[in-house]
């Protein structure tokens, strides 16, 4: 019966080759849904899902574009970096068309750039921003925030000492200059402005922050580095950019 079936396939292939790339997009299709664990219903395995993604990229990109991937083998030189928010939705490769290699990225919650500390502080973002400027010499530095954010419900909701996390309000600290000014100029307006508009001015304090890194200041005043603030509304399906534009007066010795 199966030589039967195989037969008829051989068949159809020689008579309409239209009709075989159908019937090969068909079980290609059920193949993927088996695949998947969902055939029948059942659980995908999250892991296994990792390994399909793969796989995918693979074939889609990697393999494709073996001049990218070829030219990534000895380095990278990205133009910009990019300070986003570690919310699952708002991933920038994604929504801004990067490619690998195009953006140095750091992303954390509620997009926040702390300032400058010697020796201490939050390491971790920067070091990632001096390895980006001294090093990687981007050209760019980006602040994104975004719409809905849980970081800066939490910054403009959240009470002095009312915190119940371990990390979360000593993180959230680097963002009180703009919760101070949402709720100077935005106090009156329901939650979700109020949020709408911390959203966005969180990154005004982060642009700020940045400049008190001493390497980072010196790049913007020599043209070297630009900085950016950038607000993505996934509920509107909008992003927004700004320059951030600096005047620094040089002080005079008298």
């Amino acid at each position: 019966m199966a030589a039967s079936l195989n037969q008829k396939v051989d068949a159809l292939v020689k008579a309409s080759p239209e009709s075989a790339k159908k019937l090969e997009e068909t079980i290609a299709a059920l193949e993927k849904t088996y695949l998947s664990g969902n055939a029948a219903g059942a659980p995908e395995d999250p892991i296994a899902r990792l390994g399909r993604g793969f796989q995918t990229f693979k074939t889609n990109h990697y393999n494709k574009d073996t001049a990218l991937f070829d030219k990534l083998k000895t380095g990278q030189w990205p133009k910009y970096m990019v300070i986003a928010c570690s919310d699952s939705r708002v991933d920038p490769a994604t929504i801004l068309g990067f490619q690998p290699g195009d953006a140095f990225m750091v992303r954390n919650v509620a997009n926040m750039v702390p300032a400058w500390e010697p020796k201490g502080g939050y390491p971790s973002v920067s070091s990632a921003l001096e390895y980006a400027v001294k090093h990687l010499k981007v050209e760019h530095i980006i602040v994104i925030g975004h719409r809905l954010c849980g970081g800066i419900k939490a910054l403009v909701t959240t009470e002095e000492g009312q915190g119940s996390h371990d990390f979360i309000e000593s993180w959230l600290e680097i963002g009180k200059p703009a919760r101070a000014v949402t709720k100077a100029l935005a106090g009156s307006d329901d939650v979700d402005e109020q949020c709408k508009f911390c959203e966005k001015e969180s990154v005004n304090v982060s642009l700020t922050n940045l400049l008190s890194y001493p390497w980072v200041k010196e790049k913007v005043i020599g043209k070297k580095v630009s900085l950016h603030g950038g607000f993505y509304d996934f509920v509107e399906g909008s992003f927004q950019v700004w320059d951030f534009d600096v005047t620094i007066s040089h002080s005079k010795k008298y």
